[in-house]
């Protein structure tokens, strides 16, 4: 594979790198943040929900734009609006707000529906770009950079929040901007012919796919929910004992925050290996999944008082 051919793959990479910080690069200044601003743990968890709500909620409506106008538009547009929720909270932060939580939870909506629009549609426009071979081997670079960007978002993290909490919201922007630039320069997509917009039309073939698949996917969304809410609280929890307890900050903290997402990572590698060689090991891996979530989350209580 030459490398002017893989060049778009490559600028691509950055997508799913920069959303995957939008929530992990987070958690280890949050105990910071909780302190800096009196907040409480509901209004702490708030800052990683209103991020992931508004995205789960546009995807949808960004994949179907994307499909009748083009991609690479729809995700420069939503890497704008990504940098621009980072920036605004960043500065009500750094200036000291008095409603400065509000305007922070403002900034991290706007930047949910700007994720909305990067990581799925950069597979989608992978799968415009490249065929066959070519394809797989780009959506697995894709899928490097996503596991590389969780391994390394707690550690980015704890590093720019040694600085201060708030200097996490202006590296979203920083990076927005060479990835927009290599975007808009670097790639070349294909053109295709355009459908018309039809709301209706999409509204039918989503219920046509709920009809025939909704129980499936209900399920998947439900295992996958929840495992992410488990994950989240434990990284929270985590980054606050280890500063409270052990006064643990900078690389050592993010490092001890990296190991549960750097086995979900490896594990999630393997899992995907295994089911392209056997499709019926789907349901069997995810119960199993689930069962070592909850037989782990049991066994945390008694140890507790020994930690």
């Amino acid at each position: 594979m030459s490398t002017k051919k893989m060049f778009p793959g490559l600028i691509l990479c950055g997508v799913p790198f920069l959303m995957v910080l939008g929530n992990s690069m987070l958690i280890p200044v949050l105990p910071q943040m909780k302190a800096a601003l009196s907040l409480s743990q509901v209004q702490v968890g708030l800052v990683i929900t209103l991020f992931s709500v508004p995205a789960g909620v546009i995807i949808p409506l960004f994949g179907f734009l994307s499909d009748h106008i083009r991609r690479k538009p729809i995700i420069i547009i939503s890497l704008i609006i990504y940098a621009l929720g980072g920036l605004l909270a960043g500065f009500v932060a750094a200036a000291g707000w008095k409603n400065a939580y509000f305007f922070i939870m403002i900034g991290r909506i706007i930047q949910g529906i700007g994720a909305a629009g990067t990581a799925p549609l950069a597979m989608a426009l992978v799968g415009d770009l490249y065929q066959d071979k070519m394809r797989g081997r780009v959506l697995g670079f894709l899928e490097g950079a996503n596991g590389l960007g969780k391994i390394a978002s707690p550690i980015i993290g704890s590093l720019i929040g040694l600085l201060a909490w708030w200097a996490v919201f202006f590296l979203f922007p920083l990076l927005c901007i060479p990835l927009i630039l290599g975007l808009w320069f670097g790639i070349q997509e294909p053109v295709k012919q355009k459908e018309a917009l039809s709301f209706t039309r999409y509204g039918k073939d989503l219920g046509e796919i709920f009809q025939c698949k909704g129980f499936a996917l209900l399920g998947a969304f439900l295992a996958g929910a929840t495992v992410l809410f488990v994950l989240f609280g434990l990284l929270f929890y985590l980054s606050d004992f280890l500063e409270v307890k052990y006064q643990l900050e900078g690389v050592k903290k993010g490092l001890i925050i990296a190991i549960p997402v750097l086995a979900m990572t490896i594990t999630s590698s393997l899992v995907g290996f295994f089911i392209t060689r056997s499709a019926g090991l789907s349901k069997i891996l995810v119960c199993l999944g689930l069962g070592l979530v909850s037989g782990a989350s049991f066994l945390l209580v008694f140890f507790k008082e020994r930690a």
